[in-house]
């Protein structure tokens, strides 16, 4: 019996599993895998969902198979090139020429079954030969390439955006040319070679390294700037579907001067809350001037507004974005603490094994927030009680904008940004 592709990735699982140190993945939690996205983009520079690892773990149904760049990353993460070098390192799965001889449960004849044996490792030992030469063959062609360009620019103001990229990589032997939109290897497109145009849409703000890939290989790469234009409200789609085309809502202010999303407003969009509870994010991605994302002050009023269904957590979240690298500050009802995750730059906690009860509060009344940091060191302050500190060592690069996530629907009052001695840098309000 030759093991299956599912044989090597529940082999994966196990591996990761081991290394975190966090026990068997069935006693998990949501800020478990919240938490391993971040280490995983942190140590590959590649971000897969927490979405995408349930369901890589089985905690989510879903009837598709993981594709080849979402196995890679998970090799790599586990310590490996690719996810063929984790194949070939772990006898058995689709495509691996190993036959686990040992699986084979039916009896056969003594003869005939050290004859069937020998014939199967036989084929194996050939199969072994010639991934060996296929793999030689390929190390003998490295990646050359000469004058590389790759610019990109926006075709219009807001979202959502198209960018028109030009690049030239016909100086080079790569066999493939891709385009990727930022960061995550989900957003990558196969381009030809002889051509010079690709145009590629963007559908939500924000800051954005684009790249020009040869092969296996990040050649070119470059900043890329998509304000919100002001405020803008999102109803947030699944990032692994091929087209995440959001919901807007243009300028959503709402009465008293804050700004936000309310029921009405979804259900004018026909959203079912009998389904599903959407999530929602309200934006706001301009320039702070050279604001450093390792030393700033930011201070901010913000109430979830729905807890029903499998919103009752109320969970919400705020996100400062940065150049390179973002810091996120969750909150919940008290009751659900256990179940948040938090990030700045390269650190990480989760209320599974941090406390985080800090970030508990009653969302009838509006929510407090202060984040201090200073060279790296952060303090945040909810309802004016410390609730945590700790240290990144990560470069994020500057401010860039902000993104308000709730479970359902909210509101933000005020946002307030300065520099270290009190000066005032933005005001949103």
């Amino acid at each position: 019996m030759i093991a299956t592709e599912e044989t090597h990735l529940e082999q994966c699982r196990r591996r990761i599993e081991t290394q975190l140190g966090w026990g068997g993945a069935e006693a998990w939690s949501h800020p478990d895998f919240v938490m391993l996205s971040e280490k995983i983009f942190q140590r590959t520079g590649v971000q897969l969902s927490h979405t995408t690892l349930k369901r890589l773990w089985g905690r989510v149904r879903y009837e598709s198979a993981p594709t080849l760049a979402t196995l890679n990353v998970l090799a790599k993460f586990a310590g490996y090139e690719n996810w063929r070098a984790f194949q070939i390192s772990h006898p058995g799965g689709k495509g691996d020429p190993f036959i686990l001889v040992e699986e084979i449960q039916q009896p056969v004849p003594a003869q005939n079954g050290r004859r069937q044996v020998w014939i199967l490792a036989s084929i194996g030992v050939l199969l072994f030969a010639g991934t060996l030469l296929w793999a030689f063959r390929r190390q003998q062609r490295p990646l050359r390439y000469g004058s590389i360009t790759f610019t990109s620019q926006p075709i219009a103001r807001g979202l959502p955006n198209t960018v028109q990229f030009r690049y030239d990589a016909t100086d080079s032997n790569a066999d493939s040319v891709f385009v990727q939109q930022s960061w995550d290897s989900r957003r990558r497109f196969r381009v030809e070679k002889q051509r010079h145009e690709y145009a590629s849409t963007y559908y939500y703000p924000g800051y954005f390294r684009a790249k020009l890939v040869l092969n296996d290989s990040v050649v070119r790469e470059h900043d890329l700037y998509l304000r919100s234009e002001g405020w803008l409200g999102t109803l947030d789609r699944e990032p692994n579907v091929a087209r995440p085309i959001p919901l807007y809502f243009r300028r959503p202010q709402r009465p008293g001067g804050a700004v936000g999303l309310t029921e009405a407003d979804l259900v004018a969009q026909r959203v079912d809350f009998q389904t599903e509870i959407p999530w929602t994010s309200l934006f706001n991605v301009q320039e702070f001037g050279d604001l450093p994302g390792d030393d700033f002050t930011f201070e901010t009023r913000l109430r979830s507004t729905f807890n029903r269904g499998n919103a009752v957590c109320q969970d919400a979240c705020v996100i400062l974005q940065c150049s390179n690298g973002h810091h996120r500050i969750p909150l919940s009802i008290p009751g659900c603490v256990g179940e948040l995750a938090l990030t700045f730059g390269d650190t990480g906690a989760n209320g599974k094994t941090s406390n985080l009860s800090g970030f508990g509060v009653d969302f009838l009344a509006w929510v407090t927030l202060r984040c201090e940091v200073r060279k790296k060191e952060v303090r945040v302050f909810v309802n004016d009680r410390l609730a945590w500190q700790g240290r990144f060592t990560k470069n994020v690069g500057k401010l860039v904008g902000v993104r308000y996530r709730f479970h359902g629907t909210g509101e933000v009052a005020s946002v307030v940004f300065r520099r270290p001695d009190g000066q005032l840098v933005k005001s949103l309000f």
